[in-house]
């Protein structure tokens, strides 16, 4: 048998099988292909029409596409249209190989078909040899090129680890998997302190308190900025089964430079905000961001915190008078009239400064 030559030479995904969609009208032809690439270590799907393998793509996502030219079927449309779904549809399969397989063997059709930016052209009767040996170089030229990936990555990850600890507010790192990367100090306190979040045994962020749909919607809004080119950004809010446990999250797809990765070599940082890990202020970068001095600054963040403006005159240890003085000062200096649009100017400004030294809300 051909496979046997070819056993385990093509890389391995993280199920453990390459995972190939062979699309073929011939009934008889397609349950040979499967039996050969089942045979040679690969996890087959298969269709027999252009429809079908759309239906198919919406449910997983091959590593490797092998097509008929002219398929037949309930909608008519041939390989071409698969190709141009692919292509245009799928920016997360632009890295996909995509083969045609074909009784079309005329120079013209070959040419008509890397022009459309088919990656090999093999022509039937099927040389299962030749078929293997094509799929298994262009799955390694394409690990190759992972690999490559992986490492920039690897070097995005740490420079978003040096950016992300200094800020005050929880965030997660992770890939389009969900798995995590990293997670900044504030996070970290919401995974020992409220178990809002935690790791499973694949390294997969899982939110246990969190109601089931919520959970559902958040992985879809993952797999929908996968498939997006560049960066992207969402809100959600994360329904907990206590209601007053809600959290808001924010997902950003940061660009890496490459519409084609795959999911697990993009990059998500997921931006929590709940009642318990809304940061308190720091006094100094309040001071250097509104250009306070220290006693403004001290009753910028002791408002931050809650207090009331006797409280602040006693915390401080002035009168009332000198606290409503120094509230006049920041309004001038922030731009605000009212204490409430001072508190929320504030502790907006807590989340994205550096935290130099100020504690947690």
């Amino acid at each position: 048998m051909a496979a046997a030559q070819h056993r385990g030479d093509s890389l391995m995904g993280a199920s453990g099988k390459v995972r190939v969609l062979c699309i073929e009208d011939e009934r008889m032809l397609l349950d040979d292909l499967r039996d050969e690439l089942c045979a040679a270590g690969y996890e087959v799907s298969t269709a027999e029409s252009a429809h079908q393998a759309f239906k198919l793509l919406g449910e997983f996502t091959p590593d490797l596409i092998l097509c008929d030219v002219m398929l037949g079927g309930d909608d008519a449309a041939d390989g071409y249209a698969v190709l141009r779904h692919v292509r245009d549809q799928r920016p997360d399969l632009l890295a996909t190989p995509f083969i045609f397989l074909t009784a079309l063997s005329e120079r013209d059709d070959l040419l008509q078909a890397k022009l459309h930016g088919v990656d090999d052209y093999l022509v039937k009767p099927v040389d299962y040899d030749l078929l293997l040996a094509t799929m298994s170089a262009r799955l390694q030229q394409i690990g190759r090129l992972k690999d490559a990936r992986s490492s920039s990555r690897d070097e995005q990850v740490e420079r978003m680890r040096s950016v992300l600890s200094q800020l005050p507010g929880a965030v997660l790192l992770c890939d389009g998997d969900g798995r995590l990367l990293y997670a900044n100090q504030r996070s970290q306190h919401l995974l020992q302190e409220q178990a809002l979040w935690r790791v499973d045994g694949a390294g997969t962020v899982i939110w246990p308190h969190a109601v089931p749909e919520s959970v559902r919607q958040l992985h879809l809004n993952l797999r929908q900025m996968s498939a997006l080119p560049g960066e992207s950004r969402r809100v959600q809010t994360l329904d907990m089964r206590n209601s007053g446990d809600n959290a808001l999250v924010s997902l950003i797809k940061i660009d890496c430079g490459d519409a084609s990765m795959v999911a697990a070599c993009q990059l998500f940082a997921l931006f929590i905000c709940n009642a318990q890990s809304r940061p308190a202020p720091d006094e100094e970068a309040l001071r250097m961001l509104f250009g306070l001095t220290r006693t403004e600054a001290k009753v910028a963040r002791l408002l931050a915190l809650g207090k009331r403006s006797e409280e602040v005159a006693e915390v401080l240890f002035v009168s009332a008078t000198t606290v409503a003085f120094h509230l006049r000062n920041l309004f001038q200096k922030t731009g605000v009239s009212r204490q409430s649009d001072l508190v929320a100017l504030i502790l907006a400004a807590g989340w994205t400064l550096p935290n130099l030294g100020g504690e947690q809300l």
